[in-house]
Formats: C-alpha cells, structure tokens, sequence
C-alpha cells in the first residue's frame, strides 16, 4: 500500500476522475456523470476503489467477483502504474442493468512561463 507521502507524478499536478453511468449495459444513453480531480495517482485509485466496493454486496456472483479482483489485485496496480507513466486508465461493470465506466486521466501542469508566454 502507498504512503500518503506519495509524491505525485512529475508529469502531472491532478488527475481527473470521472464515472459514467449509462441506462443500460449496452452503454447507449448516459444517466449520470460525476467529475472530480485527485492530487495524486494513489487518490485517484482510490476513488475508484471505494466506489466499486460500495457497489460490490448488490453485485451478481461472477461480476463481484471480477470487481473485487480489481480492487484488491492487479487492476488497480497495473491502473496505478499507467496513471504514474502519464497514462489514463479505468475499470468499468455491470450494475442493476446500468454500465458504469470509470476513467482517470492525468491533466498535464502548467509552469509559470507556460501561463505567461504569448504565441508569438
């Protein structure tokens, strides 16, 4: 488990973080989506993580399953690794006969000359 002194990815200064939920598992017609930012990977992670694990009890058998050896396997790990490599990632299931998607994307930081420099 990471520390909560974790540095965050040099590339990057947040991470954006966003669930879709569609009406239905064929993913047509989205019924709510929910944006937040994370400072770090680990926080960004760990969004996903406790959000699939509320939804875990009132998973069928097999997609608990797969949720949960996401959660506390190599999905999360190998999301995490993209996330430190300036990569997005994400994990997506099956929930009442909703599609839930979720997607970490690392947003790029601006340093002091990037925000006053004009095109020139």
């Amino acid at each position: 488990m990471l520390s909560d002194s974790e540095p965050a990815a040099p590339a990057a200064h947040a991470f954006w973080c966003e669930r879709v939920t569609f009406r239905t598992i064929e993913a047509d017609e989205i019924a709510e989506v929910r944006r937040t930012s994370a400072p770090r990977p680990s926080d960004a992670i760990r969004q996903i993580r406790v959000d699939v694990r509320s939804l875990a009890p009132e998973l069928p058998p097999l997609e608990r399953h797969r949720a949960l050896s996401w959660v506390d396997g190599g999905g999360c790990i190998g999301a995490l690794g993209a996330l430190h490599r300036g990569e997005p990632c994400g994990f997506s299931l099956s929930h009442r006969g909703t599609w839930i998607e979720w997607t970490v994307r690392p947003q790029a930081a601006l340093d002091a000359d990037d925000r006053t420099r004009r095109p020139g």
